[in-house]
């Protein structure tokens, strides 16, 4: 019966696996992060709210302020950035969605009765707003020159650095809005870096998994031993 011994494991060998750890941890993170996003955005980078009722007693339904920077260095990385809104509903003068400079958008709806969005999330959508009260009427609104993007029913507008809110409106401006809307949030870009991480992360893992199994120690055979002469007397 042959006597084998535990593997012995050089430094180099330990060396090797620990990276090899460390690039199976990162080519996982890699692969999940990758999958999520092409998941969430899909293949023409687009985190999409679908149809959701958006209804209120007052004039306008009115997002908090975006406080947006940087848009140049998103752009670069990722495409121009942009949000696209569609929108059904209204009453007899037809809905009105616009965009604008937060300022502006205060001044104009100052006195006015509104609902104003704290929290807005797209993935999923939840709209959380708080009842402003006003006994004052709002002018309709494609009358106001300083929208940035507004429309009836479909609005896209390309992101820039700036402080704005959206509104929902009626045309006329009167209270009571009764619409269903959805919101998408477009990265044209995204969808070549989210399969690249995918790709890339999967790389790394297939590599570091060879690794470890070259590296893994093999139980080694007995050394030979010279026999010791018997005794002479």
């Amino acid at each position: 019966m042959t006597e084998t011994y535990p593997p012995r494991r050089s430094p180099a060998r330990i060396a090797v696996i620990v990276i090899a750890v460390v690039v199976l941890v990162i080519g996982v993170c890699l692969a999940i992060g990758g999958g999520v996003l092409l998941l969430v955005f899909g293949s023409g980078g687009s985190l999409k709210s679908g149809e959701h009722d958006v209804t209120t007693p007052t004039a306008a339904i009115v997002t908090d302020t975006a406080q947006i920077t940087d848009t140049g260095r998103l752009t670069r990385a990722l495409g121009s950035p942009s949000v696209s809104v569609h929108a059904t509903g209204g009453n007899s003068s037809g809905l009105f969605i616009g965009i604008g400079p937060a300022a502006d958008v205060d001044r104009y709806l100052t006195g006015v009765a509104i609902e104003q969005a704290r929290n807005f999330n797209l993935d999923p959508f939840a709209l959380d707003a708080v009842r402003r009260d006003g006994t004052a009427l709002a002018f309709p609104p494609a009358t106001q020159p300083f929208w940035v993007a507004s429309g009836a029913t479909d609005v896209t507008w390309q992101i820039t650095d700036g402080d704005y809110r959206a509104v929902v409106m009626n045309a006329d401006g009167t209270p009571g809005v009764d619409s269903r809307l959805s919101v998408n949030l477009n990265l044209p870009g995204l969808f070549g870096y989210a399969l690249g991480f995918l790709i890339g992360g999967l790389v790394l893992v297939v590599a570091a998994i060879v690794a470890l199994a070259m590296g893994r120690p093999r139980s080694r055979a007995p050394e030979p031993t010279t026999p010791t002469p018997p005794p002479q007397y």
